[in-house]
């Protein structure tokens, strides 16, 4: 790193230690990133922050201080939603903050968004191995720790045993559940299954991600297979289910299907004004896959970016809008596009 780039990387690290009266803990060879988080932690008791890794500076990292300077402030906006529990916002946030300086402690905070955020268990494991790949030792044993945590044991063979651990797991989801938390619920749910292959946790996976919203195609798949397994115990209730996440057919009549769009689209406006996102995306899908109009794109990318922890299937959204040609929120999709990109999030 060159003399300039490093001077400029330790002055705002020093200015931070000075602000220090007691000087506890600080460390001066972190990096600035590192040092402001830490900094949050003790002053703002910001208790999430100390479960956030900071990554030592690396030939690898690039040296523009503007770029680092961008990253850090987002990165410090990701750990105050993290902190309030926002961990979808955290994780977009952390995101950008890996686009900008791609550091292996970021990748660790990404991992932890998304363990929190729960329902994409696969997503942070491959994040955690990601993040031991890169040779980091910092967080590694807890990285390990939480890739066991979140993988479903391996079954023995042993139909008790198995039958028992997959019993414990279906217990904590059912837990999870009862207190309204559908993204753990169906984590556990999952893990589960793959020790015990009851039909029944197929239709318990599918509950899971119809009341977590967002899911709309995978929980009606879950019900498909759920009935296609023969159990018979809750076919009704799946296929009632399947028929009210699915978009109803075309009618044939141009008129009928603007009104019955128009209708699933008020549904989906109620969910979004009562900061129901995730279910508010579901019906804005099912009234554009009836009539395909361009504001309902802008509707879906609104929803989805409410949402949190979807930035790259916003973005995606708010693209397709812009193709339409369609000029009624154009502006408006430009501009938070261009947040979305740039900051992770937009306000």
């Amino acid at each position: 790193m060159s003399a300039p780039a490093l001077a400029q990387l330790q002055a705002p690290a020093k200015e931070w230690v000075r602000r220090r009266k007691d000087g506890a803990g600080i460390d001066p060879t972190l990096d600035p990133v590192q040092q402001r988080v830490l900094e949050l932690q003790r002053d703002a008791g910001n208790a999430a922050v100390t479960q956030l890794v900071g990554a030592k500076a690396s030939e690898a990292v690039p040296e523009d201080p503007v770029t680092l300077g961008q990253a850090k402030a987002i990165f410090e906006q990701g750990a105050a939603a993290y902190d309030k529990g926002e961990f979808g916002k955290a994780y977009d946030q952390f995101t950008r903050a890996y686009e900008l300086s791609p550091r292996p402690g970021i990748v660790f905070s990404r991992a932890q968004a998304l363990r929190r955020l729960g329902g994409r268990t696969e997503e942070a494991i491959q994040l955690y191995q990601q993040y031991l790949a890169m040779g980091e030792s910092n967080r590694a044993t807890q990285a390990a720790q939480f890739v066991k945590e979140l993988q479903a044991p391996e079954p023995t063979g042993d139909v008790d045993v198995d039958t028992a651990a997959g019993k414990g797991a279906f217990n904590a989801g059912a837990r999870f559940y009862e207190q309204r938390d559908f993204a753990h619920a169906y984590d556990e749910f999952t893990k589960s299954w793959e020790l015990t292959h009851r039909p029944a946790l197929l239709f318990s996976r599918a509950q899971a991600l119809r009341r977590l919203g967002g899911r709309r195609e995978e929980a009606i798949e879950l019900y498909k297979a759920y009935i296609a397994l023969g159990d018979g115990a809750r076919d009704a209730d799946a296929n009632r289910f399947i028929g009210e996440l699915a978009t109803p057919e075309s009618t044939g009549d141009v008129d009928k299907n603007l009104e019955l769009s128009k209708s699933i689209f008020e549904k989906g406006a109620r969910f979004y004004e009562a900061n129901d996102f995730s279910h508010a995306y579901d019906e804005f899908t099912r009234s554009y896959e009836l009539t395909e109009r361009p504001p309902l794109l802008f509707s879906r990318a609104q929803a989805m970016r409410r949402m949190g922890g979807r930035r790259e299937q916003a973005m995606e959204l708010f693209q397709q809008y812009l193709d339409t040609g369609d000029t009624k929120r154009a502006a408006d999709a430009k501009a938070i596009l261009d947040d979305l990109r740039t900051k992770g999030i937009s306000k």
